[in-house]
């Protein structure tokens, strides 16, 4: 803590003491180089500057306050703009909170840097962080008074360097007045008045003009740095009221307030209950938590155990289908062994009745042969029973008007015998032929 504030307090003397005087004596050197190299035209005036020493250091305090209320005027200028810059986020459906507080803060600090050292900004910043540390909004208002007390007495430190310089410089010209008449009376001697009343004269007025001047020059540059400070105080304690009621604003009304200083059992017993409800849903989390962590190792360990089941199921099924289909194997191949076994005697039953079909059909192919030597012999008998019956019938016709027509009947009958018995003898049907009706032969 002491190594991280040892750099703020020297930024703060810096700025105080250190940035003032080493400005002051800048402009004390430039305004009288400008003296010195003609830059300012010589006037009557200036005798009041460069006439005695004095005046020198008079005017090197004056430079000093100079710097200060312009130090001052540029760290005003900064404040005045960040009235419109540094800012809060809406409010939304009433009051906030006391839970959005770092949310708000948050918020807060992402706003460009060169804004935070400035009084809003830092107002804002230890509102929130009153609210965040106490959990209550209930003192916010009287420590946003104690913050604006604190930032009113820290503005009227700022104008010390100033007050110094203010009650200083006239020190210096009653200093410069002293010295001047005490030079001037002591040059004037008795002797002189006597022999020389006008050099003595002069002489004393000399001395007495150094020491009026010194003077005038220091109550001069004493009341236009109260002037100064009068105007430069005035606006710092407008921006003051400025920043107090927005900060009021942005704050007094922004978090919900339970309990006060009369009745602060209700805060209490507020907080007991919030305490008592963040501890129960702790607890359902927790119990939430433990369940999921019960199913997700039992459905773990029953994803084990299917998984082993099933690897345990598929090395049985794995086997005996093996076992099932080695055994079906081994009963196809037998079975097709045995079929082409019997393929094979049945083919070859079918090879040997073929052949015997074959041997069949050729002795039938030479009986047929013989059957058709046969039957162009029957056709020549044909032909020949053809003409005989011919001749018979033009014996029948011969003999119809007869009186020996039984006579000539027998021997037709012998002769049919005949030829009937000569065909029986060749493997043939013996020709029989139709007896006519006696009506039809007579």
């Amino acid at each position: 803590m002491q190594q991280t504030d040892a750099p703020k307090i020297s930024q703060s003397i810096a700025a105080k003491l250190g940035w003032p005087i080493l400005i002051g004596s800048a402009l004390t050197v430039l305004f009288y180089g400008a003296i010195h190299f003609g830059v300012i035209p010589q006037h009557s005036l200036l005798r009041y500057v460069t006439a005695h020493p004095v005046e020198y250091a008079e005017v090197g305090m004056f430079m000093v306050g100079v710097a200060a209320l312009l130090l001052k005027a540029g760290q005003l200028v900064g404040e005045f703009r960040s009235l419109s810059q540094v800012d809060l986020p809406p409010q939304e459906n009433g009051r906030n909170k006391i839970e959005h507080a770092p949310a708000l803060l948050e918020c807060l600090y992402q706003l460009p840097e060169s804004l935070h050292p400035t009084l809003l900004f830092q107002r804002l910043s230890k509102g929130l962080r009153h609210v965040h540390a106490s959990q209550t909004a209930a003192g916010l208002q009287d420590e946003m008074k104690y913050l604006a007390d604190i930032d009113q007495e820290k503005c009227e430190h700022d104008y010390s360097m100033v007050r110094i310089v203010i009650w200083a410089t006239p020190m210096l010209g009653f200093l410069g007045t002293v010295i001047g008449i005490t030079l001037a009376l002591g040059n004037l001697s008795p002797e002189a008045l006597v022999n020389e009343p006008k050099v003595a004269m002069e002489s004393l007025l000399q001395g007495l003009s150094v020491a009026f001047d010194t003077t005038a020059l220091a109550l001069t540059l004493s009341i236009g740095l109260m002037f100064a400070q009068f105007v430069v105080g005035r606006i710092e304690s407008e921006i003051l009221s400025s920043v107090d009621q927005l900060a009021a604003d942005e704050l007094t009304a922004r978090f919900e307030t339970e309990g006060s200083a009369t009745d602060p059992s209700v805060l209490a017993v507020k907080k007991m209950a919030e305490r008592t409800i963040q501890t129960t849903q702790d607890l359902v989390v927790r119990q939430t938590e433990l369940w999921r962590d019960t199913v997700s190792t039992a459905h773990q360990h029953w994803q084990r155990l299917l998984t082993t089941s099933t690897d345990q199921m598929e090395t049985a099924l794995h086997n005996a289908l093996s076992e099932s289909l080695k055994t079906h194997a081994e009963a196809l191949a037998s079975a097709q062994q045995h079929s082409m076994q019997q393929s094979s005697e049945q083919l070859n039953g079918v090879i040997d009745a073929l052949y015997q079909v074959s041997s069949s059909i050729h002795s039938q192919h030479e009986q047929m042969t013989e059957q058709g030597t046969i039957l162009l012999k029957v056709v020549e008998a044909t032909g020949e029973v053809a003409s005989l019956e011919e001749s018979l019938n033009r014996n029948l016709a011969s003999l119809a008007g007869k009186q020996h027509f039984e006579e000539t009947v027998q021997s037709l009958a012998a002769t049919i015998h005949l030829l009937n018995s000569r065909m029986s003898g060749t493997g043939h049907n013996a020709v029989q032929l139709d007896r006519k009706d006696k009506g039809q032969a007579a």
